[in-house]
């Protein structure tokens, strides 16, 4: 049986390969992504992308389901040739050919090309019995989510009637039936799909289910009657590779949709445009993420600068604001006019200081998705020893810090940005201020080093600029 199916993605290596060890072969044990590495696995292991185990259906398996034949997932076939090798952008076919004992003739055509991620599969079945067959030519992808990680946790996704809907395991209860515009089917992981599109038929049933607590399915069903002596096609295309929005968009097969970063999508696109840029330079994404913050910490300069400003003034009139209150506590209506007054007279704003935080936000979630699901930063190093050590330290930014050593210093400069920061005078809101920092230190535990970096090093900024604004600042 076919040992492996690798994509290597380097200049001037051999893009993709493929090994029998016999011409009667099942096609396609495993697929695997040459070019990542699977973190759970040895250094030298590639990532298993969709792979086969005694308990499973192969996948891509291909099956007639009939109330008189069927084709088995563990159906041989002759293999066209015992091995395929492409250079460059070169393309080749194999072809699998089996006969069912029912009578039934499958040949299944595998197109592959060079440097590229896709592939095709062309399907016959040829009725060669003496009687019409009515049933369904179901391709399936077959996944284990506890193969995965936390991190790579494996999902179901489907794409119909123009809406991409994706399931995390567990959330399926039952099997999940799409029979409108089924664009493509998929397993999906944080980082890496395979993904199923059936090529014009306008007919098509997309399934997903869990069908055990080891397996998630995709299934893609075309409905026909085949009559004696005749024969059905089914095409399909394949993209098995890196979420990369430059693979999939060479891919063509309309998967750009899987590659979305939450709410502010809009905005964190444009971001990893220049991280990308700015890495082309730098080549060192912990840095990069540095040298980003600064320039976004540069563009917000100006509202956090009157932000501070703002702060310090309504510090210096807090006494008149309180006198105000004491005074009118029981006209609520001419307390309110005579603080809007005071404001108004040392032109300040009371929520200037929230206005900062609010324009970050925005930056902050869509950094957070970026950093956890843009494929850039898998295993993407920062400094990946501890300095004079061997202890393993920043070497995956899309990932929590080992030694929590980041998270604990983003903790420590919250602290102080907040102790130089000017008090707004409420007492009970200056003590539910101090526990700030703590909750944001454990909040951070958990979260991406490149996200942790990127607030910390927005930290020490702030803690620059407050302080040119306390020594400057009337």
């Amino acid at each position: 049986s076919l040992k492996s199916f690798q994509i290597k993605k380097y200049k001037q290596k051999l893009p993709i390969e493929t090994v029998w060890r016999s011409p009667r072969s099942i096609p396609f044990v495993s697929f695997e992504l040459e070019r990542f590495q699977d973190p759970d696995k040895s250094e030298a292991s590639s990532k298993e992308l969709v792979t086969a185990s005694p308990k499973q259906k192969l996948p891509l398996s291909l099956s007639w389901e009939a109330r008189t034949s069927s084709i088995s997932p563990d159906l041989f076939y002759e293999a066209s040739a015992p091995a395929l090798t492409l250079e460059g952008d070169n393309s080749g076919t194999l072809t699998f050919r089996g006969v069912t004992s029912e009578g039934l003739q499958v040949t299944r055509i595998y197109g592959f090309r060079g440097q590229n991620y896709a592939f095709d599969l062309k399907t016959t079945v040829a009725n060669r019995t003496s009687q019409t067959l009515e049933g369904k030519l179901t391709l399936a992808l077959t996944g284990d989510p506890l193969v995965s990680g936390t991190q790579d946790q494996l999902g179901l996704a489907v794409f119909a009637d123009k809406s991409l809907e994706v399931f995390k395991p567990g959330k399926l209860k039952g099997p999940k039936v799409f029979k409108d515009k089924v664009e493509w089917i998929a397993l999906d992981e944080s980082f890496f799909l395979a993904a199923a599109v059936p090529v014009g038929t306008p007919r098509v049933l997309a399934t997903l289910q869990e069908a055990s607590s080891n397996e998630l399915q995709a299934t893609l069903k075309i409905p026909e009657t085949l009559a004696a002596g005749q024969e059905v096609q089914a095409n399909y295309a394949f993209y098995f590779g890196p979420k990369d929005s430059r693979d999939l968009k060479a891919a063509n097969l309309g998967l750009d949709d899987v590659v979305n970063f939450g709410w502010f999508d809009w905005l964190a696109r444009p971001f990893l445009y220049v991280i990308k840029w700015l890495n082309g330079y730098i080549h060192n994404y912990g840095w990069t993420i540095i040298i980003f913050t600064i320039l976004t910490r540069l563009v917000l300069w100006y509202p956090n600068h009157k932000s501070m400003q703002s702060m310090k003034v309504m510090q210096k009139i807090q006494p008149r604001v309180t006198e105000i209150r004491e005074k009118y506590k029981d006209d609520r209506e001419a307390m309110n006019r005579e603080l809007m007054n005071l404001y108004r007279t040392f032109k300040v704003n009371p929520m200037g200081g929230c206005l900062p935080m609010l324009l970050q936000l925005p930056v902050f979630l869509a950094l957070y998705n970026l950093l956890l699901y843009s494929i850039e930063f898998r295993q993407a190093s920062f400094i990946p020893t501890l300095p004079l050590t061997n202890i393993v330290w920043l070497a995956d930014l899309s990932v929590k810090d080992p030694l929590l050593i980041t998270p604990i210093i983003m903790g420590a400069t919250m602290f102080i940005q907040q102790k130089m920061s000017p008090s707004m005078g409420d007492p009970t809101q200056a003590r539910m201020m101090m526990f700030m920092p703590l909750i944001f230190t454990f909040l951070f535990l958990n979260f991406a080093a490149g996200l942790v970096i990127y607030w910390m090093m927005n930290n020490i900024l702030a803690i620059i600029q407050q302080y040119f604004t306390n020594k400057y600042s009337e």
